[in-house]
C-alpha cells in the first residue's frame, strides 16, 4: 500500500497518516505501508485517481478556520473516491528559527495559510511587523528554512509543529502561540476502491450535494429530508461549483452508515431531490460516539413498514389486461 499526505514528513497530516494506518481494520492494511509525501491535496488527488498511490491522507476541518478549502474541493470534483477512515489531531504551534532571535528582529514568519489563521493573534501582538509568507504545510515552511542559506534565514522564521522545529534543527523561539488551546484538525484517509467499511453503530457519512437550480427552498427540501428520517448532521459547507457566479455545492457530514436503514431512504431521497448527489463514504467516527436513534427510526421501523406495504399491495386486485386505464 502506497500512502500519499500533505509533506513532508512532520505535517500534521504525516501524524494523522500514522495514527490512521495503526487504526485500520486488516482489510485496509495487507502489505507493508509506503508513505509518499505531496506538495499539495490536490496533486496527492490526481495521481490517487491514477493508480500511482492507494490512499490519501488529507485535512478537511479544524476547529478554528473551518473546512479546509483545498481538499473539499477535490472531494467535490469527484464520485471516484471514498473516505474509508477518519483521525483528529490536536494542534500546537511554535515560532521556530535557525538561531535565537529577538521577535523583534524578525522581518518574515512562513507557514500554511490555516497554521496562519490559527496563530494570527499571537503574531499580530508579537511580530506586528513581520511579512507572513504563505508555505505549501507547516513543516515545509521548516524544511525549506533549515535549507536556506544563513545570509537568507536572517530575519526569517516558520509557525510549524514542535517535531517539525526538532526534526529540521531549528531553535524554538516561543511555543504555545496558537490562539486557540486545545484546537483540532480533522483528517480523512482516501482510497479509489469504492469499499465501504463494515458498520460500527458509530459512524459517519459525508456527501457532496449540488442542488436544483434556481429551484426556491431547495437547501430547506434536502435538509428536511435529513430531518424527516431522523439523521443528525454534524457539517454542512457551501463551496463554489465554479461554473457561473452564484452556483454552489454542499459538502455534508452526516451520523449514521449507509447500511443505516434511515440513512439509506435519506440517500435516496436526496437522490431524487438533487441533480448531483456524490456519496463519499461510511467510516466509522475517530471518537467512536454512538448516534442517539429514537424507535420509529431504528432499522426495525423501516424494515416493518416496507413489510407492511408489501402486505397491502399483496391484496390489490390485478389489472384486467383488456381494460382501459
Amino acid at each position: 500500500m502506497r500512502y500519499g499526505f500533505l509533506g513532508p514528513e512532520t505535517t500534521f497530516t504525516h501524524q494523522a497518516l500514522l495514527q490512521a494506518i495503526a487504526q485500520l481494520p486488516e482489510e485496509f492494511t495487507t502489505a507493508t505501508p509506503e508513505l509518499v509525501p505531496f506538495s499539495s491535496v490536490a496533486t496527492a488527488a490526481t495521481d490517487l485517481l491514477a493508480g500511482d498511490i492507494d490512499a490519501l491522507m488529507a485535512p478537511i476541518e479544524n476547529s478554528v478556520e473551518g473546512g479546509v478549502s483545498g481538499t473539499l474541493d477535490v472531494l467535490a470534483a469527484t464520485d471516484s473516491i471514498t473516505i474509508v477512515a477518519e483521525q483528529t489531531v490536536q494542534i500546537t504551534f511554535v515560532l521556530a528559527a535557525r538561531e535565537a532571535t529577538p521577535l523583534e528582529q524578525l522581518t518574515t514568519v512562513s507557514s500554511h495559510p490555516h497554521a496562519q489563521a490559527q496563530v494570527q493573534g499571537w503574531l499580530r501582538k508579537q511580530v506586528p511587523d513581520a511579512h507572513i509568507a504563505a508555505a505549501s504545510s507547516t513543516a515545509a515552511a521548516a524544511r525549506d528554512l533549515a535549507a536556506a542559506p544563513a545570509s537568507e534565514a536572517q530575519g526569517r522564521a516558520a509557525v510549524c509543529s514542535p517535531l517539525a522545529a526538532q526534526h529540521f534543527g531549528l531553535e524554538i523561539l516561543a511555543e504555545g502561540i496558537e490562539d486557540y488551546e486545545g484546537a483540532i484538525t480533522r483528517f480523512v484517509l482516501v482510497t479509489r476502491e469504492g469499499r465501504i467499511p463494515a458498520r460500527t453503530g458509530a459512524d459517519k457519512t459525508t456527501l457532496v450535494l449540488q442542488l436544483p437550480h434556481n429551484r426556491s427552498g431547495a437547501l430547506l427540501e434536502a435538509l428536511e429530508i435529513l430531518a424527516s428520517n431522523g439523521v443528525n448532521m454534524s457539517r454542512i459547507e457551501s463551496r463554489p461549483v465554479g461554473d457561473f457566479l452564484g452556483r454552489y455545492s454542499f459538502s455534508l457530514d452526516i451520523e449514521g452508515h449507509i447500511e443505516d436503514r434511515r440513512v439509506a431512504a435519506a440517500l435516496r431521497s436526496l437522490h431524487r431531490l438533487c441533480p448531483v448527489v456524490h456519496y463519499l463514504g461510511s467510516y466509522p467516527r475517530v471518537d467512536g460516539r454512538r448516534a442517539e436513534v429514537r424507535e420509529d427510526f431504528a432499522d426495525h421501523a423501516y424494515d416493518d413498514a416496507r413489510a407492511w406495504i408489501q402486505r397491502l399491495t399483496g391484496m390489490i386486485t390485478p389489472a384486467d389486461p383488456g381494460a382501459a386505464i
